[in-house]
């Protein structure tokens, strides 16, 4: 329901089964969702890629089992409100969230941004993965040729 408001497009008994985690997590990504959608609009890129981190490099595909359950979360609070937000939160928002997300609670991550020819035109795509974990936009990376990546080392 992209127009409605979050607790109105789920059912009462998800709701209910909240807690309170889940709730700030809830508003951090819907604040960081925000926040991108703005930088995306305003913002030049050549400004935005310095926060995104190294370019050209990628972090270790090695799985972070401890961290497993960090990632899931923040993938799950990003697709969430990314799929209720009244504003658009396509893959490029959700990627520049996810980073941020991730950075702040110290896990590194790639940024990739890729390219396919679509309907004889071209299609884009940004996706982010942490250790062996795709955050978003994972499902779709096959189809794109990487232009460019970013790796965030974040240390907690």
């Amino acid at each position: 329901m992209p127009n409605g408001s979050f607790a109105a497009s789920m059912s009462l008994s998800t709701i209910r089964r909240l807690s309170g985690a889940e709730w700030l997590l809830l508003a951090e990504a819907a604040v960081t969702l925000a926040a991108a959608r703005v930088a995306v609009l305003f913002v030049p890129f050549r400004t935005l890629a310095r926060r995104l981190g190294t370019p050209m490099r990628e972090t270790p595909e090695t799985p972070g089992d401890a961290d497993r359950a960090t990632l899931r979360r923040v993938a799950w609070a990003i697709d969430a409100i990314g799929r209720r937000a009244p504003w658009r939160c396509k893959c490029l928002e959700r990627a520049f969230a996810a980073n941020r997300m991730l950075h702040r609670r110290g896990l590194a991550s790639t940024l990739y941004f890729g390219i396919a020819r679509r309907d004889g035109g071209v299609a884009a795509h940004a996706w982010v993965r942490s250790g062996d974990y795709y955050v978003t936009g994972g499902s779709e990376r096959a189809h794109f040729h990487i232009l460019s990546t970013f790796a965030d080392e974040a240390k907690r």
